[in-house]
């Protein structure tokens, strides 16, 4: 054992966050940290980090292990480049040596009789296998998604982002007995994403990963603590066959309230009929029986954010979209050469690559804020754009000032579609820079909805969402009728809510395909750029295709049979709150084996889950 929680409970400004968390950590396992935004996944890491005491509970980390926490923020001197704080990571000897390296090569530029004890240090370094250490920093960066060129770069000048990737490098290469990521999938292009979710599959020590990335909690998470409507839980197993756990449990937990509500209804209204009556004693046992009843199990329920785009089809058009040679080049660097492709009205693409390879500056140009060096953009005559940022900016002082300063929009109008995207009415005249960042981009949805668009120009739209509002924002573009160009990070949203993708190389090169799998073998490699997509794959590529046909089929024939089992063992249980006598034995005989199948089930499930999940591994690495 690595690390136990025991009841533990967080306090901010003097308002109860959290409290009852229990669980375990051991070494090899990766538990995945969900919950909805405010909800005090961060303050729980924190907490294990030791940089915060809880107010209630106890943390026990094993004697002697070593606990890394990923921080959102990066301070470091000035003078040193991002080679330079990635290879003095952790403190073994190497590190130590690389440091006193750096030390003893900055003052040779003022003492040359530094040389001897360079010479010393140099020695033992490389006799330590000092290079094979810099391969491991080099293959992280490289990894995290940095170039040879960005090494000399001084690491306090790094953008945000930067810093972030840089900090997770750091954190890897020490190597710490427990891992602590809070939203390590931010800033990380699909490559990167799948190099990281390979590293923390093969990671030694103990991870708890907090994140809203769904793809990214089906590839890493081995088990699941949850703030979930019934409280915090913990679960031994897979995001997904979490998520089918959970809905059942929510489902029974809303059947049984729904039953005592009605029982409890059913009981005050014969004590209201009968209670002066002749009655009166019958009356007085169903009060006894009231007060035995208790109150209904409650739930945490959070708000649901309700999205809808609702865009009216021009009509079927053949060309909605025209893109026509596209080109732009900066010095020394080219996006895009020779860039062509159309969409019909209704057409779905997403738009995805490496950090840099131009998919802002292309949204920027089908949007017309941005002129290309060559090429041109034409879109059909009665074309709405509706653009979301990936930078999150809202003109207006507070979020109903934002909406009424669009045209034709009333007070209630406003009113109505901020409490549809979960802003309370004490919220709607809160400046804009107080609204956290899942509050300005629900907003900036709020603003999008109102503009009534046909087309949507959205950029990495899920930034700073969590996963209740990621789901709501991908039913409304699952039922969005007009023409949507989508970049994103986010497998799961990529997959389901467009249907071909244009891979940027960021070295002028392009390709568009229509087969999600060939586009994740295009995060690490790809051919040169073909005018369509065609199957390329070698027969072992088909092969595994195929097999993970099955292996889906074989997952959705088991969700298909707990969903079966589930639903028996609801009406079992219904029947059971009337039966009596051997009926009643009988059904409770059935109720317990219809339990233990379903549990059978979820094993199968896993099973089945974990070898698609391989599957697509090995694919990522052929």
């Amino acid at each position: 054992m690595l690390l136990a929680l025991r009841d533990v409970a967080a306090e901010v400004s003097g308002r109860d966050l959290f409290a009852g968390v229990t669980g375990r950590l051991d070494a090899g396992q990766r538990i995945a940290l969900t919950g909805p935004n405010g909800i005090g996944k961060t303050t729980l890491l924190r907490i294990i980090a030791g940089l915060i005491e809880p107010a209630a509970g106890d943390v026990r980390v094993s004697r002697g292990a070593r606990v890394g926490y990923l921080r959102q923020e990066l301070d470091v001197d000035g003078t040193v480049t991002l080679w330079q704080y990635a290879l003095g990571a952790g403190d073994g000897e190497i590190a130590k040596l690389e440091r006193r390296l750096r030390r003893l090569e900055a003052e040779l530029a003022e003492d040359e009789s530094r040389l001897s004890a360079y010479g010393q240090a140099l020695t033992t370094y490389e006799q330590l296998g000092g290079y094979l250490w810099e391969n491991r920093v080099r293959g992280t960066l490289r990894g995290l998604g940095f170039t040879p060129e960005q090494e000399s770069m001084p690491a306090a000048g790094l953008s945000g982002g930067q810093k972030v990737r840089l900090a997770l490098a750091r954190l890897l290469l020490e190597a710490p007995d427990i891992l602590l990521l809070d939203e390590p999938t931010n800033h990380l292009d699909l490559p990167a994403m799948a190099w990281l979710e390979e590293t923390l599959r093969q990671y030694p020590g103990g991870i708890i990963a907090a994140s809203h990335d769904r793809a990214f909690l089906r590839n890493v998470a081995s088990a699941i603590w949850d703030f979930s409507p019934l409280g915090f839980q913990v679960f031994g197993g897979g995001y997904d066959a979490y998520r089918l756990h959970l809905k059942g449990q929510l489902a029974r937990q809303e059947e049984e309230s729904r039953r005592v509500e009605e029982e409890r209804e059913r009981l005050q209204a014969y004590i209201r009929r009968y209670k002066a009556g002749n009655r009166s004693t019958q009356a007085h046992d169903r009060e006894r029986k009231l007060e035995r009843l208790g109150p209904a199990a409650s739930m945490r329920r959070a708000g649901k954010l309700k999205l809808s785009f609702d865009a009216r089809p021009l009509g079927e058009r053949t060309l909605f979209l025209q893109v026509q040679g596209l080109t732009h080049a900066y010095p020394g660097r080219k996006l895009w050469q020779d860039l062509e492709f159309s969409l019909a009205e209704g057409g779905r693409l997403g738009i995805v690559g490496r950090n840099g390879s131009g998919k802002t500056t292309l949204l920027e140009a089908m949007r017309g804020t941005f002129k290309p060096d060559g090429g041109e953009v034409v879109w059909a005559p009665g074309t709405r754009l509706g653009y979301l940022a990936q930078e999150v900016s809202v003109q207006g002082e507070s979020p109903l000032d934002a909406l009424l300063r669009l045209p034709g929009m009333t007070v209630f109008a406003a009113r109505r579609l901020l409490a549809r995207h979960l802003f309370q009415p004490q919220q709607l005249e809160t400046p804009l820079d107080k609204l956290s960042g899942g509050e300005r981009s629900r907003l900036a949805l709020a603003v999008l909805v109102a503009q009534g668009a046909n087309v949507l120009l959205l950029d990495e739209p899920t930034n700073h969402l969590d996963l209740p509002a990621q789901e709501a924002l991908e039913e409304a573009l699952l039922a969005f009728h007009g023409t949507l160009l989508l970049i994103s990070h986010d497998r799961a949203l990529l997959q389901r809510v467009t249907d071909r993708w244009l891979w940027l190389h960021g070295d002028g090169r392009w390709q568009i395909t229509a087969d999600f799998e060939e586009l994740l073998g295009l995060t690490e490699t790809a051919p040169e750029r073909p005018a369509v997509a065609r199957d390329t794959r070698p027969a072992p590529a088909r092969q595994r295709r195929a097999r993970r046909s099955q292996l889906r089929a074989e997952v959705a024939e088991r969700e298909r049979l707990i969903s079966e089992a589930e639903e028996t063992r609801k009406a079992v249980e219904a029947e059971l709150q009337t039966a009596s006598g051997a009926g009643a034995a009988e059904l409770a005989t059935r109720l317990y084996e219809l339990t233990q199948e379903i549990e059978r089930l979820y094993a199968a499930w896993q099973t089945a889950q974990e070898a698609l999940e391989a599957e697509a591994a090995e694919e990522l690495r052929n």
